[in-house]
């Protein structure tokens, strides 16, 4: 098992990405939409991997687009860290692998335009691609 960390701009959020692959046998996905290209966000996730965020304070919560998932976070420095769905079944998400301390060995990234997805299709996308996700608050 493979742990990838990272963290936000500050230090205040850490991440952990936990996988049986390495690195560089990801792409990350560069969502199209006004908000993502203006963070200049970078998404990684696997279904079969974790991702771990700890905070020493409440993450931010920010909904876009269609309202049904969350981009968080740090609320000290503002960086994106990632993105969840969260149901009654799941909670599923995405992280920002621009954060990521070797996020030079992951392959290139792949534009994708989910704003093309009505909401049904965006929660099938997500269930199907987006990992596992813990979320700790330490204070």
């Amino acid at each position: 098992m493979y742990q990838h960390a990272g963290k936000c701009d500050c230090g205040n959020v850490t991440i952990e990405f936990s996988s049986s692959k390495n690195l560089p046998s990801y792409n990350t996905r560069i969502c199209d939409c006004v908000y993502c290209t203006s963070h200049g966000i970078e998404y990684l996730s696997d279904p079969d991997a974790q991702i771990s965020f700890v905070s020493n304070t409440p993450l931010k919560h920010q909904k876009q687009g269609s309202q049904q998932a969350s981009f968080l976070k740090c609320s000290k420095c503002q960086t994106v860290i990632g993105v969840c769905y969260i149901d009654t079944e799941v909670c599923v998400g995405t992280l920002n692998a621009k954060l990521l301390d070797k996020f030079h060995q992951v392959q290139q990234g792949v534009v994708v335009s989910p704003k093309r997805l009505n909401k049904a299709e965006k929660v099938k996308r997500w269930r199907q691609l987006w990992s596992p996700i813990h979320i700790n608050i330490t204070a």
